[in-house]
């Protein structure tokens, strides 16, 4: 267990240089988390939902997991500072530290790449950070045009496919169309890319309402359990259609898929690489851990057969071979189910961007490889900021310390803890994300409310 080579992610890109480039290669890393947005067309017909502006600033905020990734002589790109005694931790840990350069938005949901737009001085400092000639390599969480656009007036070299293979690769209409080509166990269901086509297939499915079977709409760019719709009745799906038919002009765009609901026994994520030459490696296969579609961690290794595992690394195979004739190379990351037949749908969507399961690959080096390991997010409710020192006290004797033991609990981020803290004394939601590591699933459920017990007076009762 060491930190001294590079990351593995960090290894992977490096391989994606020119030869000359790679031994003196600079990244500069950037988690810009709210890329579908941006990916969907401002004509784009959109499914109701109700705005939770504390949610978005958590969200906005889980950046500082990049600092498991990015690491000297790199540079990272956070929207504020992290808190000093975390920053220690991760060296504790033996994490070499990026040098941080700070977006400084107005306030907690502006996106970082506006912000980075707007910051001159951080612009400058980022098109002079290069003493040696080489301009580094702009490494976002993913591409969108706004990332181009930084790379443009700063100068930084653009790394990997263009923004609009990005934004069509993560379409969940592309992500069915593919899967159905590849031969590949399909969800039942219909792409829709107007008014019309949605009307069809909802009469098209009627017949699965009549017989108590549930259906789902869902936006091509939802994301995190948004832009989607659950319809059990006719009654529903007639409610659906006026509801688009409303939104309904001459120059909106629809992009929809609905599926047969399926009852899922696991919900997996796997994620691969593809090389500059089309090489696709299988970098991990984790369970995902959802709460009313809301994704809130992941555990691994899930428990898989054999026979099982094959069948992703041949559905990753497949898809990264497709994704790479899209001129796509890079982490893609695969959301699938099992059903409780055990029959695996590999393809639900495609995630050509990093996901929450990539940031831990900077994190495995620190794991034993026949450890057990929950990633899990704990929501708060917090009355005043909880200081990283009292954190520490909360997560005691657990805690993870490098070379002292093998198991114990490794803090993912600091600062989606007091993402939402304004110092009014009001209350305000924060979350914070663990990772915890045991010898079996029985020592990770005692550890898991272990924790929770602790943060209890600070739980959220949602």
């Amino acid at each position: 267990m060491t930190t001294d080579r590079p990351g593995i992610v960090r290894r992977l890109y490096t391989g994606l240089l020119p030869l000359t480039a790679q031994a003196s290669a600079r990244f500069v890393w950037m988690s810009n988390f709210e890329a579908e947005r941006f990916w969907t067309d401002n004509k784009a017909v959109q499914l109701p939902r109700l705005s939770q502006p504390e949610d978005a600033a958590i969200i906005n905020r889980l950046e500082e997991t990049s600092l498991f990734l990015a690491e000297a002589p790199d540079l990272l790109i956070l929207r504020e500072r992290s808190d000093q005694e975390f920053l220690d931790y991760l060296t504790e840990l033996g994490y070499r530290l990026p040098t941080i350069l700070h977006a400084d938005p107005p306030d907690n949901q502006t996106p970082i790449a506006e912000a980075v737009l707007a910051n001159q001085h951080l612009c400058g400092l980022l098109s002079q950070s290069s003493p040696d000639g080489v301009r580094p390599f702009f490494l976002p969480y993913a591409k969108t045009a706004l990332e181009e656009q930084i790379s443009e007036k700063t100068g930084l070299q653009c790394l990997g496919p263009r923004a609009e293979v990005c934004a069509k690769i993560n379409s969940k209409v592309y992500s069915r169309t593919l899967s159905r080509e590849l031969g590949l166990r399909t969800i039942k269901g219909w792409e829709c890319e107007s008014f019309g086509e949605i009307e069809a297939a909802f009469k098209g499915a009627s017949r699965n309402l009549t017989v108590g079977q549930t259906l789902v709409l869902k936006e091509s760019m939802g994301v995190s359990g948004k832009g989607l719709l659950i319809v059990d009745s006719e009654r529903r799906a007639q409610q659906t259609l006026a509801m688009l038919k409303r939104k309904e002009r001459n120059d909106s765009q629809f992009a929809f898929v609905l599926e047969q609901w399926v009852d899922k026994l696991k919900d997996i994520n796997y994620q691969i690489f593809i090389s500059a030459s089309g090489q696709v490696e299988l970098l991990a296969i984790k369970e995902i851990i959802a709460q009313k579609g809301v994704h809130l961690g992941h555990r691994f290794p899930p428990t898989l057969s054999r026979s099982q595992i094959e069948r992703y690394e041949q559905a990753g195979q497949a898809v990264g071979a497709r994704l790479f004739k899209e001129g796509y190379t890079g982490i893609v990351g695969i959301d699938s189910i099992i059903d409780h037949n055990h029959e695996i749908y590999p393809v639900l969507e495609i995630n050509a961007r990093f996901n929450m399961s990539t940031y831990q690959l900077g994190m495995e080096r620190l794991i034993r490889p026949e450890a057990k390991v929950i990633a899990k997010a704990y929501p708060l409710q917090l009355k005043e900021r909880l200081p990283f020192s009292r954190l520490i006290e909360l997560i005691g004797p657990h805690l993870f310390r490098k070379g002292a033991s093998d198991e114990g609990v490794i803090i993912q981020n600091f600062a989606t803890v007091n993402a939402n803290n304004d110092s009014s004394g009001q209350p305000f939601k924060g979350r914070l994300y663990l990772l915890l590591m045991g010898e079996d699933d029985h020592q990770l459920a005692r550890l898991d409310r272990l924790i929770t017990g602790r943060l209890n007076p600070f739980q959220s009762p949602n």
